[in-house]
């Protein structure tokens, strides 16, 4: 473990991690931290950042000038906040490493926009490139927690609509089941340095709150049915509260034959792959990333 990495985790769980809140003091208090993160926007000066707002798709172009690849980017924040300007880094180190483009996209947020408006408007952005010409053979999707169990979802909704499926997916601790495992959660609680399991708790009853819902593949892609979908890549921290939750994505998707790379290490922390280029653990495993979309050409 990279003394950077500890460091973060300290900041961590003095400044996100909480224990006891109830769920109005959850989405506040979620809601304000990734709403404003503090970060240090380091981009290669030949990559190029252009905001995009139109009915179809809401978010940012991160590229580099001849783009061949395509990455659909969904970002993480619990389905409550979060901003694309966090994942410059991370994106603009993508499109250089790729020679791609990046979209990093918006969605509306729980509580005021509950299910399924975040997955609606996820297909909405998959959609608003085919449109624009790209083929789907070019095309990735990725995300990381919120925005990992989006990218999953997304996955799904495309089989459902029968709309040509991407490349390949890649998906970074996925909040993806409505049905965590209490006794799990409550384990890795003690060594998750950001998130706790009245968080998972909290954020599920906020983001879907028609129990009846919570069985929707689009709500719980975990539980979902995975025959036909493209090869996902599966990064998850061992300590974190939703090893679980990715856990039950790798057996799923396995069961159905699909190509997984699974991804789980020890000593680092929720969705450490986006902090390039300043924790180490995060500079060599988005060379992994990279070798496994390069991979299915």
């Amino acid at each position: 473990m990279s003394l950077q990495s500890n460091v973060f985790q300290l900041v961590s769980r003095n400044s996100i991690k909480r224990q006891g809140l109830d769920q109005q003091q959850t989405v506040k208090h979620l809601k304000f931290v990734f709403n404003n993160i503090p970060n240090i926007t380091l981009i290669p000066k030949d990559i190029r950042v252009h905001k995009i707002n139109t009915h179809e798709f809401r978010g940012e172009r991160v590229t580099v000038k001849k783009p061949e690849i395509t990455v659909l980017y969904f970002h993480g924040g619990a389905f409550v906040g979060g901003r694309t300007k966090t994942y410059h880094n991370f994106a603009s180190r993508l499109a250089k490493k790729l020679n791609a483009e990046v979209f990093l996209a918006t969605y509306p947020f729980a509580p005021e926009h509950t299910f399924p408006a975040a997955s609606d408007r996820c297909l909405q952005a998959y959609q608003y490139l085919l449109s624009q010409g790209k083929d789907a053979s070019n095309i990735v999707i990725a995300g990381d927690s919120a925005g990992g169990g989006l990218t999953l979802s997304t996955l799904l909704q495309i089989k459902d609509c029968k709309l040509p499926m991407p490349r390949c997916a890649i998906t970074m601790s996925p909040g993806s089941c409505c049905f965590p495992d209490q006794q799990l959660i409550e384990k890795h609680c003690k060594t998750d340095a950001m998130l706790t399991a009245d968080f998972v708790r909290n954020v599920i009853k906020t983001y879907v709150p028609n129990e009846s819902d919570r069985d929707h593949p689009y709500a719980s892609p975990a539980k979902g049915n995975f025959e036909g979908l493209p090869p996902i890549m599966i990064t998850v921290s061992k300590d974190e509260v939703l090893y679980g939750d990715a856990l039950k994505v790798k057996n799923r998707a396995e069961e159905a034959g699909v190509k997984i790379e699974w991804l789980a290490r020890s000593g680092v922390f929720h969705v450490w792959p986006i902090m390039v280029p300043f924790v180490p653990e995060a500079n060599r495993d988005i060379n992994k990333m990279t070798r496994f979309i390069k991979r299915y050409h």
